[in-house]
């Protein structure tokens, strides 16, 4: 009697840390990169009524890497841009031309964002407070670009919600500001996207070392494209 007593105790003991243990692993897949993934912010701000000029620079994008590899070299970033500079061109109600680049241009805004940034804004026709409050705006991007997607959704669409319920511009200055910052979410999600792509792929490998930082090659590229807007 004495060893069934004990057999019977033994049992219920397994079925309880079986029990704990299955309990502990759904923990661990509510937690995984794919829930993460599935639940990530969207990049749209529909309150913006120039969101379709970011839409059209994030669709570019895709049909350029559905045929290229992501950019991870200084050359490879410059094709990706003139890629886009020629697609906007094209699909944009501004037309406002193609831009040349090439990869002086593309590594100088690497090794100088801030700089670059403000040298092409100041030299754009926009007034002295629509240049002022933009600089601001890029210089936040740039200086926490190695945030998550939904730190700087946060920050770009604050500053949007800014210029269209306190808007001290003209038409063009505000269509100029409101696809800068479009185009400014749809790019750094698009990164995001990738981010979970990598994971995918190196999941269970050693990742392979990239060129880029992170969101580096995102911000390079919007201001690059600054030109192609104003």
């Amino acid at each position: 009697m004495k060893n069934l007593l004990i057999t019977y105790f033994l049992l219920c003991l397994l079925t309880s840390c079986s029990d704990d243990s299955d309990s502990n692993q759904t923990k661990l897949n509510d937690i995984s990169p794919e829930k993460s993934k599935s639940s990530t912010i969207k990049p749209e701000n529909k309150l913006n009524p120039f969101d379709k000029k970011g839409l059209l620079y994030y669709n570019a994008l895709h049909d350029y890497q559905a045929l290229n590899s992501i950019p991870n070299s200084i050359e490879e970033i410059t094709n990706q841009v003139k890629f886009l500079s020629c697609q906007i061109a094209k699909k944009s109600n501004t037309q406002k031309g193609i831009i040349t680049f090439n990869d002086s241009i593309v590594e100088a805004i690497m090794s100088d964002p801030d700089s670059n940034m403000i040298n092409i804004v100041q030299n754009s026709a926009l007034s002295t407070n629509a240049k002022s409050t933009l600089i601001n705006f890029l210089q936040g991007l740039i200086n926490h670009r190695q945030v998550d997607f939904a730190v700087s959704y946060a920050y770009i669409v604050d500053y949007e919600e800014t210029v269209i319920d306190d808007n001290p511009f003209n038409d063009d200055e505000t269509e100029t500001i409101l696809t800068i910052t479009s185009i400014s979410r749809y790019s750094l999600y698009s990164e995001s996207e990738r981010k979970d792509k990598d994971w995918d792929l190196s999941a269970g490998n050693k990742p392979a070392k990239k060129f880029f930082s992170t969101n580096e090659s995102s911000i390079v590229s919007i201001i690059a494209l600054l030109r192609n807007i104003f």
